[in-house]
Formats: structure tokens, sequence, C-alpha cells
């Protein structure tokens, strides 16, 4: 999936917006840690820190198409249906925000009551690596999970066979075995990011981002930095011709009007490039969805 690597996060429970930031660049936009911030309440962490009880709220109002395990309904221990589903997502090439165990770490986390706060970390999970075709839905020990974590800029690689951890019970520590981390059991977290919810048939298109290894810190009172998007758009029908759109703002976005229309082209191969010359705020949302005309 193609993503950016990390930037540099912000404060006061960033993960959850970090981790949203980065899988929705792999549709084409750029969302400041602030407007995930901004776009959910609080639930139990630091003020609209991202849990559980609250990511639904922050994807559904910055217009995001999305599918969440279904960690409250799904049969417990979960650990063989998280995984197929993660591995379903990841394959269809939606990055997953997953939530995940520190081990020795005490749960449940704000005294929230399970299956909400079974968690420490939120990561986007950006693909997926297997010895069989990637049509064979079967979850096989060697598949091997990419992600990325926040303290560095390093995709990591894992087996499904690692994943899972223990933990006996409220009040008692996780345990991940041989590493520092691992997935929730006997409950799964994890949101894949599929979309925009409009209905409009757009090209799947990925966005990168420059400057790429920071965000200044707004809430600490940094000033935000002009950025440069490349926008690449694939499944293209040659001879067609497309528009980019680019909205500023979650208001505007996905209004399709003449007015948000920043390229025109005619696409000469399945693949295309586009280098936007004008730059946008990293404290901003920025949208961009690639459309036939």
């Amino acid at each position: 999936i193609a993503l950016s690597p990390p930037p540099t996060p912000d404060a006061g429970g960033y993960c959850g917006f970090w981790a949203t930031q980065r899988a929705v660049l792999s549709k084409g936009a750029w969302i400041s840690q602030q407007q995930v911030r901004d776009h959910t309440s609080p639930c139990g962490g630091n003020d609209n820190e991202i849990l559980s009880c609250n990511i639904d709220e922050a994807w559904t109002n910055l217009k995001l198409d999305y599918d969440g395990f279904d960690f409250e309904g799904e049969a417990t221990p979960q650990t063989d249906a998280y995984k197929s589903w993660l591995k379903g997502h990841l394959v269809e090439g939606n990055a997953v925000a997953w939530m995940i165990l520190w081990s020795g770490q005490t749960y449940p986390i704000y005294d929230l009551t399970p299956p909400a706060g079974m968690y420490g970390h939120v990561e986007p999970v950006i693909g997926i690596q297997s010895n069989h075709p990637l049509n064979d839905t079967k979850v096989y020990d060697d598949d091997v999970i990419l992600h990325y974590t926040d303290g560095g800029v390093n995709t990591v690689h894992r087996t499904m066979s690692t994943l899972e951890g223990e933990w006996a019970g409220p009040g008692e520590k996780a345990d991940c075995g041989d590493y520092s981390y691992c997935i929730g059991n006997p409950w799964g977290y994890g949101w894949a990011v599929k979309g925009f919810s409009d209905k409009v048939d757009a090209a799947p298109a990925s966005l990168r981002v420059d400057p790429w290894l920071s965000e200044p810190d707004t809430r600490s009172g940094e000033d935000p930095n002009a950025m440069q998007g490349t926008l690449t758009a694939t499944e293209l029908e040659v001879g067609e011709t497309y528009d980019i759109y680019r909205w500023d703002s979650v208001k505007d976005a996905l209004t399709y009007t003449g007015d948000f229309v920043k390229a025109t082209f005619k696409a000469t191969e399945d693949t295309y490039k586009y280098v936007d010359d004008e730059s946008f705020q990293s404290d901003s949302a920025t949208y961009y969805r690639v459309v036939k005309k």
C-alpha cells in the first residue's frame, strides 16, 4: 500500500491521530493529527484521544468509508477471525489502524470496561506478504504483516503466528512473549480505510507529502508549514479524460463542482502522477479525488 514514511507525531495520546493520518494517505488525502482530534469527542483518554469508543465518530466525521472489526459482536476469542479480517483488507489494498497491547502494561487502560481499553497503542498496518497466492483467503502462520511504528521510519515485518499475546483478566498485565507488543486476546481491534464516504466512482489514488519527516506540533504553539502533495492515480482507462479534484477542508470535501477541479488530463497509461504546484498547510485536511469525465 503506497504510503509516505511516518512523521514525528504530535503530543497527548497522538498515536490514533497519527495512524489515521498515515492510513488515509493511501486513499489520497492529508489529514493533520489535530484535524483528526477535532473531529471526535472524548471518551476516557487525553481529551479527544482516539480509542475504540470514539474512532468511529472521527472517521465518520472525516468522511471516510471504512470497516471496523466487530470486537463487540464477534465471539471470543477473536484471534482467528481478526487475522482473517486483517488479511482480507490488506490484500484489498486497505490500510488498517490497529490497536495493540504493550507487553507488561496493565489493562484495561483509563479505568474503562472491557472490551474498551484493551489496547495501549495504535499503528498503521500497510501491507502483507505471503508465500501463497493472495487470492487464497486462508491465513497462514508464515504470512507477514507490514506496519509502521512511531519510533522510526522503517517498515516492521511480523509473521502472523507471532501476533497474539496473553492477558489474564482485569488489572493484569499483557504478556506478548518475545515481543514488546501484540494484538489483543481475547479481543481484536482494527479499522480499515476503504476510501471516502461518497458514491462517486473515482480512480484509486494515493498521496505522498513533502516534507514528510515531521509535522509541526501546533498544540504546543508551533506554526504549521507548507506541504507539497504528489498524487498517484492507478487503474485508469487509457484514452479517457479525468478531473483531479482538491478540497482543503472537511466541510468542502467531496463537493464535485468546477471550483474544486485542480487539473484535467487524458490517460495515456493506467497510472498518472500529479505533482500539485499549490502547497497546503500541515494543519489542514486536504482531499484529492480523480474522477472520469
